[in-house]
């Protein structure tokens, strides 16, 4: 166990070791302390916050003015883009990286954070480092689940895997992503709604997007149980990409489902009404989704890569 040893002593060593770059021996020497004590001490001072470790992009990347050119463009509130450090084949591991990063940062203050499915957020969990917060935070499930067997459209699995890094407690969507009003129990609509309400009081939703379906994705397992109503493969003929399972259009269209069936997950209107909505995003085939999702206002703040960056200009 590491001796009480006063601040200055602590901040002393972590300067040695990480400003003047003396080794745990050269320390251990000249402090007069064990070297098995150095490193306990340099974690504690890491424990305390007296050291902050950041990792950042090389130097040579500066993506600035691109940033600011597709905030200009789409008038989104915040954009950030990863840089491109990969081959091209990988460049989504260069956004899991970088986006896990940046919502380290852009979460550390938020109480209420609300997490959607799909592939990218599964990867991006897996890039965050735990947190040190004064609060533990809450995280809401904001879409229901489908299927049974993707785990990239699993819900409490990616709520769990965000959560555990900022030892945040956990509160589940367990619907699928789309009901049946008429198999729905009394208690399962007291659950529903009391959902719904919780996700007006959100912080901050992360999400991402995703771009046009075909009628044999296995996101639409769900929506293939539906009897009657809208005609899915006509409705998805045209320029359309989706949120949280909301298929979406411009100008605020979107896929009207018949009355017996509805979305679990949280509205678009209330996306719209949220301050703080950040989208994970890249491919060029999403590209369209992320404009049209910008120009609704259901997306405030996109993190995405230069590819993608780069192709949103060349559309607008």
């Amino acid at each position: 166990m590491t001796p009480n040893y006063d601040k200055l002593t602590i901040l002393r060593i972590a300067k040695y070791y990480y400003l003047d770059n003396l080794s745990q021996q050269e320390i251990s020497d000249k402090e007069n302390i064990h070297r098995s004590q150095i490193s306990r001490i340099l974690k504690l001072a890491r424990d305390l916050g007296y050291v902050q470790i950041r990792i950042c992009g090389p130097e040579s990347y500066s993506s600035e003015s691109l940033e600011k050119q597709v905030k200009d463009k789409t008038g989104l509130s915040e954009v950030y883009i990863a840089p491109s450090l990969t081959p091209q084949t990988e460049q989504e591991d260069s956004l899991y990286f970088f986006a896990a990063r940046y919502l380290e940062e852009l979460l550390s203050h938020s109480k209420k954070i609300g997490i959607g499915v799909g592939k990218t957020l599964y990867n991006v969990a897996s890039q965050l480092s735990a947190q040190k917060l004064d609060e533990r935070p809450d995280f809401y499930s904001v879409a229901g689940s489908s299927g049974t067997d993707n785990p990239y459209l699993q819900a409490s699995v990616i709520l769990d895997n965000f959560a555990r890094p900022f030892n945040g407690r956990c509160h589940y969507n367990n619907f699928p992503i789309c009901l049946d009003r008429n198999r729905m129990s009394q208690f399962d609509t007291n659950r529903y709604r009391e959902l719904q309400e919780a996700y007006q009081n959100l912080d901050a939703v992360v999400l991402s997007i995703g771009g046009p379906f075909n009628v044999e994705y296995p996101y639409l397992e769900e929506f293939s149980r539906m009897e009657r109503g809208v005609d899915i493969a006509e409705a998805l003929k045209r320029p359309h990409g989706n949120l949280l399972g909301h298929v979406f259009y411009d100008g605020k269209e979107y896929l009207r489902l018949s009355d017996d069936y509805f979305i679990s997950s949280m509205s678009l209107m209330l996306l719209e009404k949220t301050q703080n909505v950040i989208c994970i995003a890249c491919g060029k085939q999403k590209v369209g989704s992320i404009i049209s999702a910008a120009n609704n206002n259901y997306i405030k703040t996109l993190i995405t890569d230069e590819p993608t960056a780069r192709s949103i200009l060349q559309r607008i």
